[in-house]
């Protein structure tokens, strides 16, 4: 399968920390090969890509053939850092990692080898797999998983690399270019699978009688928009009958329901009516919204083409009611659709739309649960407000389990 790393390194080249056995090497874009003495471990010699693997890289992976094992196949592939010394195979230096042909050993930061995986050679494929949001790195030989090789990876900024140390030995690396032999994008809906169930894992507090949050939440959000039947189920069904959908729960959420209806009605007396019966004081305590339900009382009489009706209340209520910048605004818009044919065809024509009438009915509905000491909205859209947030901070940030939730597929936690 064809899956390409993005940002992918598109070749090797010598590291400048060496002491010189980078002559050993000769480099060809993707294909190195070992020209040097190879008569000890002093000859060794190590290349790296030419980028660093991103931090916010959930999963990144690359492949080497080996085009031939040389005369011993002491061949390493792995990840190090920047300042390793490149005169050493990966995995032999501190904050490198490496997988042997000669021997399947795993090397990590020093010379002792401990034994991972089957040896390899001429035409095998080994590829190396760097998971940061388990912080692992596993390989594949031919395709197939070998498994975890090291745990606890930590190093931000990782370059892929490959090392030599007998005659003859060759590889050519595929950093995405091409199909690769293992299925990256399975290991991508795994990985994505495990992150998911790890976080639905994670134990809840104890909430005694009431035994799951989520049914909590969802109560909340039923009598929050008023789907009374729906809540009283879940009380019954999820919560024991814990809690219970009140009598005046169900008329205070009717009769705010019921101001909303009026303003995209446009019987705005009413609504104005229905909100201080539901919320006492709300209209002065929030005076920009008032002068928004006269200038809407005014657009509704534009609308009926009662342009005397229009004049009268704009000449003795709105004028007199602008008491901000804002507010004298609103009023040139709305008193300049007088002096149009066809108002609804004007500049501010939009005043007279649905949406208009919409989005005030909103500011209304928001004033009312301030005033009677809600929210404007239920626990549950507030907590997906957080996590949108939240996600938007780590991907800000770089994390790559980000890539990871935005693989995970409909219907999981992440959606």
């Amino acid at each position: 399968m064809n899956s390409s790393n993005r940002s992918a390194p598109a070749y090797w080249e010598k590291g400048s920390g060496s002491r010189g056995n980078s002559r050993h090497l000769e480099v060809s874009g993707q294909r190195v090969k070992y020209i040097g003495p190879g008569s000890a471990d002093k000859d060794a010699a190590s290349v790296r890509a030419n980028t660093y693997v991103s931090p916010s890289h959930a999963i990144y992976y690359f492949e080497v053939q080996i085009v031939s094992k040389g005369r011993d196949g002491y061949i390493g592939v792995g990840f190090c850092t920047a300042d390793v010394n490149m005169d050493r195979l990966p995995g032999w230096e501190p904050q490198s990692y490496g997988y042997h042909g000669d021997d399947g050993n795993a090397f990590r930061s020093d010379g002792k080898g401990r034994r991972y995986g089957p040896t390899f050679g001429t035409g095998d494929v080994i590829g190396a797999l760097l998971n940061r949001a388990e912080h692992t790195i596993s390989y594949f030989k031919n395709g197939i998983d070998l498994g975890t090789a090291f745990t606890d990876v930590s190093e931000e900024k990782l370059y892929p690399c490959v090392g030599m140390q007998t005659h003859e030995e060759e590889v050519l690396a595929n950093f995405g270019d091409a199909p690769f032999k293992a299925d990256v994008e399975s290991m991508k809906v795994e990985a994505a699978r495990r992150l998911e169930a790890q976080i639905s894992q994670t134990a809840l507090p104890d909430r005694g009688k009431v035994g799951s949050i989520l049914a909590e939440l969802i109560f909340d959000y039923l009598v929050h928009h008023s789907y009374f039947e729906s809540a009283a189920v879940v009380a019954r069904d999820l919560l024991d009958g814990a809690v219970e959908v009140s009598p005046k729960d169900r008329d205070e959420v009717r009769l705010r329901a019921g101001v909303a209806e009026a303003v995209i009605a446009g019987r705005i007396d009413d609504a104005m009516s229905d909100a201080e019966r539901v919320a006492p004081g709300v209209l002065q305590a929030h005076p920009s919204i008032l002068f928004r339900l006269h200038c809407q009382k005014f657009m509704e009489l534009v609308r009926q083409r009662d342009d005397e009706g229009a004049m009268v209340f704009g000449r003795t209520v709105l004028v007199k009611a602008a008491t901000t910048g804002e507010d004298q605004e609103l009023l040139q818009d709305a008193l300049s659709l007088l002096g149009y044919d066809d108002p609804a065809s004007s500049p501010c024509g939009n005043l007279l739309g649905t949406k208009a009438r919409e989005d005030l009915a909103k500011s209304l509905t928001a004033a009312i649960l301030k005033q009677t000491g809600r929210r404007e909205h239920s626990a549950l859209e507030r907590i997906e407000c957080q996590l949108e947030a939240a996600l938007g901070t780590l991907q800000n940030l770089g994390d790559p389990r980000i890539g990871l939730i935005e693989r995970a597929g409909p219907g999981n936690a992440f959606k």
